[in-house]
């Protein structure tokens, strides 16, 4: 479910014919996602530690909108061995990152996302929790539209990928 207007959303799904460390792979690669995720402009890693990267993401917008980027931290955490996982990211200020022209900065952004094994072991249960507060006043159309299809849509996008991996 989605609240736009508030930039809160949760999705659940099951990727019934994906395993888990194929959609954890997936969802973590970030040169695949370049190729697999339509809105992404730009991701790339900016630092990194065993613990966590610091990542840049460029997401373009419909038009007439700007586009957004973000600047966040990434950390991926074993829940339980050896069926759950949990990658959480944040807003970050550590890097410096020039702005893009014609680009809106994300200052406010939080996203967990868990993948576990479902039952039967073949596929991967998917709930994923997001907030942004993406700048400037958002049109309604915009808002239903994400609502209705943007963020429903990312299961199969990810689905998609998932199947398309390797």
């Amino acid at each position: 479910s989605s609240d736009l207007s508030s930039g809160i959303n949760a999705e659940y799904g099951e990727l019934t014919t994906v395993d888990l460390e194929t959609a954890k792979k997936v969802y973590c690669d970030l040169e695949y996602r370049k190729k697999w995720d339509s809105y992404c402009n730009d991701l790339r890693v900016l630092n990194e530690n065993e613990e966590q990267q610091i990542i840049y993401w460029r997401v373009a917008y419909p038009w007439p909108m700007s586009h957004r980027d973000y600047v966040f931290l990434r950390k991926t955490k074993l829940i339980s061995e050896p069926d759950r996982w949990c990658i959480i990211g944040k807003s970050d200020t550590s890097e410096s990152v020039d702005t893009v022209k014609s680009v809106v900065r994300v200052e406010q952004y939080e996203q967990t996302i868990a993948f576990q094994r479902n039952e039967s072991g073949s596929g991967t249960k998917v709930f994923m929790y997001y907030f942004d507060n993406p700048g400037g006043s958002l049109p309604t159309w915009l808002i239903n539209w994400a609502a209705k299809t943007g963020v429903p849509q990312f299961m199969t996008t990810l689905k998609n990928a998932c199947e398309k991996y390797g």
